[in-house]
């Protein structure tokens, strides 16, 4: 299971290129936000090279490629009470150039993606339908990005309801359900923060409160493993200049924790 997380998405990264390197790759897959997009793009070809290419892409990710430049424009938004601060063409652009598919449904290892209905409240899962919209829906951060219109409802990050989408794993029939990171909220905040950046850790705190055990909800005959990779405690989830040593330290971790791990090969795996 690949969880939300935004620049943070890093450390899946480093975590799926040890998990590939291990020859330990996904029936299925299970995304949420950025965790919907590393996801997707894995499963288009799982193994070492797609992990090694995902690598990649992030090490030369900057903020803009991702939120575009800041500048006057992006006041106008604040000042003048649009839904959204940023400009959604990077991102969009940035999705429609990663994933070379039209329908999620024909990317080769199934792919779970969940979507918030801002209209309803309610989380939507999504195994059909239009990759760009949807990877776009289910990363669209509420108040920096405008909601996507699917199915005439709005829908916005999906990590809204499901930043941690277990329960939705263990509903499928794999033996083994991999976690790809820890499952808390930010760490310490930095000594000052401007508005943004108290709202996102607000957003941050609120949607990992109360969240159970991940290993607590698996079904009989299920194993739930957290995989950890590299600390993020402190780290803007709109920095991306982090994003080398999160992967070298998650990879590097995540075999630490798999060396000592007994997997039969047998097993089904799913990746969430």
């Amino acid at each position: 299971m690949l969880p939300a997380g935004g620049s943070t998405g890093a450390v899946q990264v480093g975590i799926l290129h040890a998990l590939a390197e291990r020859a330990i790759v996904p029936d299925v897959v299970v995304g949420c936000s950025v965790g919907a997009l590393n996801a997707t793009f894995f499963a288009l070809e799982p193994g070492v090279e797609q992990a090694r290419q995902l690598a990649r892409v992030w090490q030369m990710l900057s903020r803009r490629d991702v939120f575009g430049p800041v500048g006057l424009r992006t006041l106008a938004r604040v000042i003048g009470r649009r839904p959204h601060i940023y400009d959604p063409k990077p991102l969009r652009s940035l999705i429609r150039s990663l994933i070379p598919v039209e329908d999620l449904a024909d990317v080769p290892v199934p792919a779970h993606v969940v979507t918030t209905d801002l209209d309803v409240g309610l989380a939507r899962w999504w195994t059909t339908g239009p990759v760009d919209e949807l990877l776009y829906a289910s990363a669209c951060l509420p108040g920096l990005f405008p909601p996507s219109v699917i199915d005439g409802h709005r829908h916005v990050d999906g990590g809204v309801l499901e930043p941690v989408p277990i329960a939705r794993a263990v509903d499928t029939d794999a033996s083994v359900i991999y976690v790809l990171g820890q499952t808390f909220g930010p760490g310490d905040a930095a000594p000052r923060m401007g508005a943004l950046h108290v709202l996102l850790r607000s957003f941050g705190i609120s949607r990992y409160a109360g969240l159970p055990d991940p290993a607590s909800l698996a079904h009989v005959g299920q194993r739930v493993i957290v995989v950890p990779g590299a600390p993020v405690a402190g780290l803007d989830i709109t920095d991306f200049s982090q994003s080398d040593r999160l992967i070298r330290d998650s990879t590097a971790r995540a075999h630490r924790f798999l060396d000592g791990l007994d997997v039969s090969s047998a097993a089904s795996h799913l990746m969430v």
